[in-house]
């Protein structure tokens, strides 16, 4: 009779994990309705599968942050607006400075010319209100209504009397400067640039140098502005990737610049800090005791809840998480998604132990991403060589 008891079962497993198996599809194909339903079939048929509470627990976790998102998504292009309005106010303000500047120096060259003008009309008995004079003598605000037509204008029209290379050079950097203040130089602009260029006299490597200078000091002062803005981290980095690509700015001199205006200092740790989520009080202590023998500091909690709300601003060096947290509201697979949706905690190294033997939860936990998974019991030897090789791991990544 126990044969046949056992052979039933086993039918009634494997018919259980066939279902599973769709439950899997219709989850990766975002079915999340189809997917609980037959999670229900699975149910009636083994209460008991290992599987079903994994991805029951999966489920719930993916209906929530579903919610989450869509709360999300009708806010974020209300801020992401917001943070556009207030680059672009501080680029408006920027524009009309350089312009106001450039406006007086072109006063001051028309001034100049004009004088000029005058003395060769003395010496050389030149009629002043010829009509080839009168082309050439402008009033001031006649020079300020045309500077204002394009933005190289004005110093096209008195790039003339620029006696030095250095003045030369200021102007012409100071025109690509306000080029650049909007981002990517436009064709239109490249043209003027290039009659400018020929103008002043300013050779290729010259204005490559100054175009580096012109869009990295652009850049520096939009990335200020998202900086002081107060948005999230996760906002600021969708806002940072749009300028990055807008100012054609690489990663590397993007950090360059971020460490140069957060003024990050490294301050190295002399221990590396380990957390640990466990609900029974005895298993804990004896895991804070052989990892604390290795050399490490470890933070210890009872419920996944507390150590996710810690990890808001910490970031440890390796986490470790039983599965089976009864205590907490957050089970062990949603703790960790949790956890990677934390930006800081994206490559952190994650361990997930426990009791449960069934080689489907293992692959289960592996499949979401988790770096190893150590069923208990296990050596003090073996833990202790897997938080080694996986923070080595994590500090060559």
């Amino acid at each position: 009779m126990a044969p046949t008891t056992q052979n039933n079962v086993s039918e009634v497993r494997a018919e259980a994990n066939i279902i599973l198996k769709v439950v899997d599809q219709c989850i990766k194909a975002g079915l999340l309705d189809d997917a609980k339903e037959h999670l229900e079939k699975a149910r009636l048929l083994d209460p008991s599968n290992a599987y079903i509470y994994a991805f029951e627990e999966r489920l719930t976790f993916l209906k929530q942050e579903a919610s989450k998102k869509n709360i999300a998504a009708s806010t974020r292009v209300a801020m992401e607006d917001e943070v556009r309005a207030k680059l672009e106010a501080e680029r408006k303000k920027a524009e009309e400075e350089r312009q106001k500047r450039e406006a007086e120096q072109a006063k001051k060259l028309e001034e100049t010319r004009q004088r000029k003008i005058e003395s060769n009309t003395t010496n050389k008995n030149i009629p002043v209100t010829s009509p080839e004079q009168k082309r050439v003598v402008a009033s001031p605000q006649q020079a300020n209504v045309q500077s204002q037509k394009s933005f190289s204008n004005a110093f096209t029209q008195d790039a003339s009397a620029i006696k030095s290379s250095t003045q030369a050079t200021d102007m012409y950097k100071r025109v690509l400067l306000l080029a650049w203040a909007d981002g990517a130089v436009s064709p239109e602009e490249q043209i003027q640039l290039l009659d400018l260029r020929t103008t002043l006299k300013i050779s290729v490597e010259e204005h490559n140098k100054l175009e580096i200078e012109a869009k990295e000091e652009s850049y520096t002062h939009a990335l200020t502005i998202v900086i002081n803005s107060g948005i999230s981290i996760k906002e600021r980095t969708v806002v940072v990737s749009e300028l990055q690509q807008k100012y054609q700015i690489s990663a590397d001199i993007h950090a360059k610049i971020e460490e140069k205006l957060l003024g990050n200092v490294i301050v190295p740790q002399t221990k590396q800090i380990l957390y640990i989520i466990d609900d029974d009080e005895n298993i804990l202590n004896i895991l804070k005791k052989i990892i604390e023998s290795g050399g490490y500091e470890v933070k210890t909690f009872f419920t996944s809840d507390q150590a996710l709300m810690a990890l808001q601003n910490d970031s440890p060096d390796l986490i470790i998480s039983d599965i089976n947290l009864e205590s907490s509201t957050i089970g062990g697979f949603s703790f960790y998604e949790k956890v990677r949706q934390l930006q800081h905690l994206v490559q952190v190294p994650f361990i997930f132990l426990s009791g449960l033997t069934d080689e489907g939860m293992i692959r289960y936990g592996k499949s979401l991403g988790v770096d190893d998974y150590l069923t208990k019991p296990f050596t003090s030897e073996m833990l202790l060589d897997t938080i080694k090789g996986k923070i080595k791991r994590y500090k060559q990544m």
